[in-house]
């Protein structure tokens, strides 16, 4: 094995070596090439991608692959956190002052949006969280920052129904209409479109609210 054997290659020509010569340097920019190449290939249907796909998508070697990453587990629990990056970018806080009809509007278009994002991920990482720790953790994050943001978003309402934060309460109810499985529900068992899942998903919310809601 000569010396360049050693170093990430570029997939071919000029551009791609300079390319290829700055991530060496950058690291943490190689790591996130790598990333969004398994994360998109997922996103086009591809079912667990090999170190050779993920690698060409990128442009480096594939033995990059694993010189970045120390296994698969690795590899997808840190492609998981990037992806987790990817949908709360998509996050606007909604005002909790705001009229309750006009904050469940803008929550779910906000939560479609994310959802949209997030959903091939989230199959696929379903399938792989039972043999995956690193990826039971972040998709466990993942689903408690969607709970607190559901509850700051309608804190006002939750405060005005008893026991709204128990067990089985309000908040639960409010979690469940508005869940990633509903959203799935909808749009892949139900097939409904992106403004009739909302259409749907917001008549729920707006439901549960009734009774917490300003007369």
């Amino acid at each position: 094995m000569n010396a360049r054997d050693d170093r990430d290659e570029p997939a071919s020509g000029t551009t791609a070596a300079g390319r290829q010569r700055r991530w060496r340097r950058d690291p943490e920019r190689t790591n996130a090439v790598l990333l969004d190449a398994l994360l998109d290939l997922v996103s086009e249907g591809v079912r667990k991608p090999t170190g050779k796909a993920i690698a060409e998508r990128a442009g480096v070697s594939e033995r990059s692959v694993f010189v970045h990453f120390a296994d698969r587990e690795a590899l997808f629990t840190a492609a998981a956190e990037r992806q987790a990056e990817r949908w709360r970018a998509l996050s606007e806080p909604v005002p909790p002052e705001e009229r309750t009809v006009r904050k469940v509007r803008a929550f779910v278009a906000q939560r479609g949006r994310m959802y949209e994002v997030m959903t091939p991920i989230r199959r696929e990482g379903l399938g792989l969280e039972a043999d995956s720790p690193g990826l039971r953790r972040v998709m466990a994050r993942g689903d408690t920052w969607l709970r607190d943001d559901l509850a700051r978003t309608f804190g006002p309402e939750l405060d005005r129904v008893s026991g709204a934060r128990r067990a089985g309460g309000l908040l639960d109810a409010l979690e469940a209409a508005s869940s990633w499985g509903a959203w799935e529900h909808l749009r892949g068992r139900r097939g409904l479109g992106e403004a009739a899942a909302r259409t749907a998903m917001g008549r729920t919310l707006r439901a549960l609210l009734g009774d917490a809601t300003e007369g």
